[in-house]
């Protein structure tokens, strides 16, 4: 595949990653996983991703940052123990297939070594749209080539990067969520959203707009294709627990998901697009 000029390839471990350095931005894209870790708009250069220190780069394990690609199940597998979670393609290397300058950024397209693999009932096409501009705007695209209806779950787990948990605000959303840290109790939304303890929360909404409000600046993500946002923060003793986060990490991240939990169907030569664009 060509690359455009924009955009290069360098190795980094067992890791290839595209880096991208238009007129807009910066942006890196790890080829195992299809995981986009940087994205830095020149207009601020400011960092919106965040990936841990202590993010294992080997090929194997799923890097801790930045935006994971969890497709086509989110979470455990639905009826399998034995399966990994959040499915199988954060895991693969994934290939170029459309490299473009546009007015908009630069275009870059890529798709899974497999789309299918044990734990998916049917037959689908997976692909990765990222434009670098201004904005960041990805598209994981889901076509059913197979004989049947298509069921999945998926999420652009993404996690954010912020000064300080404790100065920041999580504005857009409302209703109620199931909290995971409370046994899946039903609770209402807090006005204002802001976290004072591990935050592992589903919010079946579809807000269009969310904001991250962090001490001085504003993170904007807009939304679309999903059933829910998923909103999640380790704090400190599930930090230290995992060998691939610092024990403070913590303090300088936020999930804010945009995900289909609720089992997204897509009939016979249809394409569901989930849609997450970062300003």
């Amino acid at each position: 595949m060509q690359l455009t000029e924009s955009a290069k390839i360098v190795t980094r471990n067992n890791i290839q990653l595209l880096q991208i350095d238009n007129s807009f931005a910066t942006a890196e894209i790890s080829l195992f996983g299809g995981h986009i870790l940087s994205f830095i708009p020149k207009h601020d250069n400011r960092e919106r991703l965040w990936v841990s220190e202590k993010a294992i780069f080997d090929g194997k394990k799923p890097i801790r940052g930045g935006i994971p690609i969890c497709w086509p199940w989110f979470g455990p597998h639905a009826t399998s123990t034995n399966l990994a979670a959040h499915g199988y393609v954060r895991t693969q290397t994934w290939e170029i297939i459309g490299s473009e300058e546009k007015d908009s950024g630069t275009l870059i397209i890529l798709t899974p070594n497999s789309s299918n693999d044990d734990g998916l009932s049917g037959t689908a096409q997976l692909t990765l749209s990222v434009i670098v501009g201004h904005q960041l705007k990805i598209q994981l695209r889901t076509t059913n080539i197979g004989a049947e209806s298509l069921t999945y779950n998926c999420a652009l787990h993404s996690y954010f990067a912020i000064s300080n948990i404790h100065h920041c605000e999580l504005r857009g959303l409302s209703g109620q969520y199931s909290d995971k840290t409370r046994d899946f109790q039903i609770c209402d939304t807090p006005h204002p959203y802001q976290f004072s303890e591990e935050t592992d929360r589903v919010h079946l909404q579809q807000p269009k707009q969310l904001s991250i409000i962090d001490e001085q600046t504003t993170t904007e993500i807009f939304s679309s294709g999903h059933d829910s946002i998923v909103v999640w923060n380790p704090w400190k003793q599930k930090s230290i627990s995992m060998d691939d986060m610092a024990d403070d990490s913590y303090l300088t991240m936020l999930c804010v998901e945009t995900s289909v939990t609720q089992n997204q169907e897509v009939n016979i030569g249809e394409t569901h697009i989930l849609e997450q664009v970062i300003l």
